[in-house]
């Protein structure tokens, strides 16, 4: 990996209200102790919501291009920055699930986003499980489980019809989930080719539900 001139590239993807950007910053915290040289791009989305261009149930067409072109802008600006590692709040498949829920299907986009992935990898996409309860973020409708559900259901099936390679992690045994933000800093750490860190002893905490 050192010999790379691009970025090794994460990207966590999955519903909303999955704890997908706390886990970036605690992945980049981690690494960042460790001299790593590492960004990370939070959701577009969120930005958006700020500017009042419409998401969730109210989005449009123009409105989620918006989103997702915005999103390849800043991995391309991680790219041509220099960092070691960029991890990336979502992948341009997310954002296309939100796009078809409330347009249709876009072949057209379909198309583009593979030819684009292709250009310019993932190293790695860890999916989050939907586990517990959904986590209130100010942007997403944290109200309806239906929604996130259809969304989880929409971009596994994008995942699959579109073949992109992909990893869920594994349900969290304790409720603050660093074990995801542990697998995911020593196996960052082993494709860079740095020490990676003992296993910390287990802590007591309570279980997930």
């Amino acid at each position: 990996m050192s010999n790379k001139k691009r970025p090794y590239k994460i990207s966590l993807i999955s519903t909303h209200g999955t704890g997908k950007t706390t886990l970036c910053y605690e992945v980049a915290a981690e690494l960042k102790k460790r001299g790593v040289k590492v960004k990370v791009f939070s959701e577009i989305a969120a930005s958006a919501f700020e500017q009042g261009i419409p998401i969730n149930e109210t989005t449009t067409l123009p409105a989620q291009m918006y989103i997702m072109m915005q999103h390849i802008t800043e991995e391309l600006r991680g790219t041509l920055r220099g960092y070691q590692v960029v991890v990336c709040d979502r992948s341009v498949f997310d954002n296309l699930a939100y796009l078809e829920r409330r347009c249709g299907t876009n072949q057209l986009l379909r198309d583009f986003l593979q030819g684009y992935a292709a250009t310019f990898p993932y190293d790695v996409i860890y999916k989050l499980p939907m586990v517990g309860e959904l986590m209130e973020d100010g942007i997403r409708d944290a109200q309806s489980v239906e929604f996130q559900q259809d969304i989880y259901d929409r971009l596994n099936a994008l995942l699959g019809e579109l073949k992109v390679e992909h990893r869920t992690l594994p349900p969290p045994t304790t409720e603050l989930r660093k074990e995801w933000a542990d697998l995911i800093v020593r196996e960052t750490l082993e494709a860079l080719g740095r020490p990676v860190p003992a296993p910390a002893p287990a802590a007591k905490e309570t279980a997930a539900v």
